[in-house]
């Protein structure tokens, strides 16, 4: 069973160990689920999930790369890589199990994954003999030093209309495309709301440096 991260001091001080903040990763979060909401019943039925994966993905660059993350397409694979901590970073559309504090139920990504795919998470493989021994909050560095390679972590949103959750999630197995099991899960966004009190971010008019409240538009064209 994965190891899952829920209460908001431990979700801020994993995501600290991982080199982002949840406000951070709320903003990604803000640009996949208003990247789904912005379509249509006139657009593609493919258009709302890559809408919300490719907005993710340049939210997740802009924020990243001012921070000395390197952008990468391996494999024809978006992501952001922190060279230092040896960590890869994805995004993911996920299906409604993303967010519940379950070890029994796992999310799985709403479209098939492919070879390169399978290759990065064979990558988190390691002795699974080994894993069972891991802490409660396990740090991501002893899983590097059995797999010897860049870890791999999905930022996975769950949305539908005004309903979504998130999580951070290290998964190590992939069959026929699909996650089937993690190493770790960190769950940002719950049924309840962000995991954490008092969350803010700087919004688009807050060009002072003045905070505002986090909120996502899903309103339907």
């Amino acid at each position: 069973m994965p190891i899952v991260v829920a209460r908001p001091v431990d979700v801020a001080n994993r995501l600290e160990q991982l080199g982002w903040s949840l406000e951070q990763l709320l903003e990604i979060v803000d640009a996949m689920v208003a990247a789904r909401n912005s379509c249509t019943d006139n657009d593609p039925s493919a258009a709302p999930g890559w809408m919300a994966w490719k907005e993710g993905t340049r939210r997740m660059r802009e924020i990243g790369r001012p921070m000395g993350l390197v952008k990468d397409d391996t494999d024809q694979v978006p992501s952001l890589i922190d060279t230092e901590r040896k960590l890869r970073f994805l995004v993911s559309n996920t299906d409604e199990v993303t967010g519940l504090e379950n070890s029994f139920i796992q999310p799985q990504n709403r479209s098939k994954r492919g070879p390169a795919t399978d290759r990065a998470i064979a990558m988190n493989q390691g002795s699974l003999f080994e894993l069972m021994d891991a802490p409660e909050i396990a740090p991501t560095a002893r899983l590097y030093r059995l797999t010897g390679s860049l870890v791999s972590w999905y930022i996975c949103v769950y949305n539908e209309g005004e309903e979504y959750r998130a999580e951070l999630s290290c998964p190590i197995g992939l069959e026929r495309g699909f996650f089937r099991e993690f190493y770790e899960r960190i769950i940002l966004v719950g049924p309840d709301g962000p995991k954490g009190v008092g969350v803010r971010r700087l919004g688009p008019d807050d060009g002072d440096g003045s905070d505002s409240e986090f909120n996502i538009s899903v309103s339907r064209k």
